[in-house]
């Protein structure tokens, strides 16, 4: 979606972190299926594999400097709680937030 492909471009400006475009050959590699991708971000590393604000969290320390605090924020109760209910809202209205 428009949404997820601007996140996308905001992370490839500042980290040089590997995506997929979500072809059928990359999610074969990466043993997702079409729902899992629609579904959820996924970081996928090694054997770690991490999905929705879990995702977003590990990307956000990648990156670094005060989006690492952001992101290691993210994974410490509550804040965690809150991270996975904005995920699931705005993963199910992504669609409608493309006009941002």
């Amino acid at each position: 979606c428009a949404l997820c492909c601007r996140c996308a471009a905001w992370v490839e400006r500042r980290a040089p972190i590997t995506m997929s475009g979500g072809t059928q050959a990359d999610l074969n590699r990466l043993n997702l299926s079409q729902r899992d991708a629609k579904r959820s971000l996924w970081w996928i590393e090694g054997n770690l594999r991490l999905a929705g604000h879990k995702a977003v969290a590990k990307t956000l320390r990648r990156i670094g400097g005060l989006w690492w605090f952001l992101g290691a924020m993210m994974m410490i109760p509550p804040v965690s709680w809150i991270s996975a209910i904005c995920y699931r809202l705005v993963a199910a209205n992504r669609h409608r937030l493309t006009r941002l």
